[in-house]
């Protein structure tokens, strides 16, 4: 006997035992019935069985919302009585949707609502298909009566550019990977060969950047984006870098942090070999102006500024590295075989800065700034994130048009605590990380006294109190000193008799 037959036979005869006629009853007792049978059925939602399932944005496959192995019940039971209602509930990762019933089945074949039809389908019985798009992502509930049975979670990948070309020899590559919900616990990272990247890397809005910098044969391989709870992988997205050898004018855009420890590799590279090859630069302040900033014979290197110098010229390989990058090298560096234009390379810099600078007092505010040499073309997007860890949180964002004057970016601090001390300024373009520049301020010291003695803060209070105390036990004895003692009281009182004595 199932256990609604149960249910239903101990509450029947509960209400034969007053005599009274099951028909004259029935209405007064369905209530009963029905909190049994519910009461039975929250029993087993304490049990909800729950799994994981991981797909990537784009797929072929259709993803399936299966309920015949999550729950301890076969379909015919679950069916039972004829008026349980079934549906599927969604939550998406993404905010649209809260508790929103997709399908309805009561007792008999699960229909998909109207309005969903564009994600979802039925497959077999109660059980859904989801097609494999980023916004179907989110927390579906399997629903008996408005009590959840079983609870499918989808995650949803997403790899930005999703497909990956061959990249041009010398350029920057950026990459994201985004999940639809990244849950307590859980990493999202890149990583090459089974080891995280020593390339620039920014966790950002469930998203992990990667930006490879001016790529050569080295940086070929197998890229993953992995998923991990608790350092244990879930899932992972793979793809490889190819690099080409491109012999072309073709004009790239580099984007560079202005700081001592920051380089920018210009590579310049043709299938013809010849023998004497050069770097211009034109910088933005005088855009008409040019410097030759290296010259190169087959054998002999010449350069003409001591932050930029050349590499081995072998007549189809020509480099220059600037180091360290100012924010003034911003401008456009042509590359030429003979007389032959080989590359065009725009280098835009990024500066940031604290005011006043770090290490103020720690009741004054802080400004920060971070500014970028140059906008042409896209528009940039720049974005002040205050970083935990690898995680960086957003401040303040804005977008920066070519028309626009001001290419700065500020945020104020009413007063430095702890939790500010690490700062990135990011630079995206059409979504994609382009740049990151990072900045990183002290506390100030605690207290102007100590600073001013070389003393703690310690020291300090102790002195004042010895000072207090001596100059307590000085006055004391001062005043007791001055006070006249009884002897003396005394004579002065006796003296005056023995004169009166002496006159008489």
């Amino acid at each position: 006997m199932s256990e609604y037959a149960v249910l239903l036979h101990f509450v029947w005869s509960f209400s034969d035992i007053g005599g009274t006629s099951v028909e004259c009853q029935y209405m007064d007792h369905v209530m009963v019935i029905q909190w049994w049978i519910l009461l039975c059925i929250s029993g087993h939602s304490a049990e909800v069985m729950k799994r994981s399932v991981f797909f990537f944005s784009g797929q072929t496959e259709s993803v399936h919302l299966s309920v015949s192995d999550l729950v301890q019940q076969s379909v015919s039971d679950l069916v039972q009585p004829h008026w349980s209602e079934f549906s599927w509930e969604w939550t998406s990762h993404d905010g649209r949707y809260s508790d929103i019933r997709i399908t309805r089945a009561i007792s008999s074949m699960l229909v998909v609502s109207p309005p969903f039809t564009e994600y979802f389908s039925r497959s077999n019985d109660y059980d859904v298909t989801v097609k494999p798009k980023f916004e179907c992502a989110g927390v579906f509930l399997f629903v008996r009566t408005n009590v959840p049975l079983a609870q499918i979670e989808i995650f949803a990948t997403k790899v930005t550019p999703s497909f990956w070309p061959s990249f041009r020899l010398g350029s920057d590559v950026s990459i994201s990977c985004e999940v639809s919900s990244l849950p307590e616990g859980a990493t999202l990272q890149w990583e090459r060969e089974g080891d995280p990247t020593s390339n620039t890397t920014l966790f950002y809005n469930n998203t992990a950047h990667m930006v490879i910098h001016t790529v050569d044969q080295d940086s070929q391989g197998t890229y993953y984006c992995t998923f991990k709870q608790n350092g244990t992988l879930l899932y992972s997205v793979s793809n490889a870098v190819r690099t080409e050898e491109v012999s072309s004018d073709a004009t790239l855009t580099m984007y560079r942090e202005s700081a001592n420890s920051s380089l920018v590799t210009l590579l310049c590279k043709t299938s013809d070999g010849y023998t004497h090859a050069s770097w211009s630069w034109t910088p933005l302040s005088t855009a008409k102006e040019v410097h030759v900033v290296t010259t190169a014979m087959y054998g002999s290197n010449d350069t003409f500024n001591e932050r930029f110098s050349s590499g081995d010229f072998n007549r189809y390989y020509f480099r220059l590295y600037i180091s360290p990058v100012k924010f003034e090298d911003g401008g456009k560096f042509n590359c030429y075989f003979e007389n032959l234009l080989v590359a065009s390379i725009n280098v835009v810099t990024i500066k940031v800065s604290a005011v006043p600078p770090s290490g103020s007092p720690r009741n004054h505010q802080v400004v920060l700034r971070c500014e970028v040499s140059e906008v042409s073309g896209d528009p940039v997007t720049l974005a002040w994130l205050r970083m935990e860890g690898s995680r960086g949180l957003l401040v303040k964002q804005d977008i920066l048009t070519e028309t626009r004057l001001n290419r700065t970016l500020s945020v104020t601090l009413p007063s430095l605590r702890r939790d500010q001390l690490h700062w990135q300024c990011v630079v995206f373009t059409e979504g994609i990380l382009r740049a990151t520049a990072s900045l990183t301020l002290t506390l100030p010291t605690l207290t102007t006294m100590s600073s001013m003695t070389g003393m703690g803060t310690e020291t300090v209070v102790r002195g004042v109190i010895t000072m207090a105390a001596t100059l307590g036990v000085f006055g004391f004895l001062g005043f007791y000193c001055r006070r006249p003692n009884g002897t003396q009281t005394q004579r002065q009182r006796k003296e005056p008799a023995q004169l009166e004595e002496t006159s008489v």
